[in-house]
């Protein structure tokens, strides 16, 4: 059980990079403006990373 939920997790955070790869293109095209709002969103995701529950609650926004 421990091996599923450790892939999950890993699952989750490359899920969660590609979703910040994403993020951060978008906030590129949209233009320097919104320079502030990446620089926002990324300490929250960096912040969650580290407790390591960011990951569940975050599920819960789709």
């Amino acid at each position: 059980k421990e091996e599923q939920h450790q892939r999950e997790l890993s699952l989750l955070r490359k899920r969660l990079e590609e979703l910040e790869t994403a993020q951060r293109k978008q906030l590129q095209d949209l233009g320097p403006s919104r320079e502030r709002v990446l620089v926002g969103a990324h300490r929250n995701l960096a912040t969650n990373k580290v407790t390591g529950e960011g990951n569940a609650q975050s599920e819960g926004y789709k």
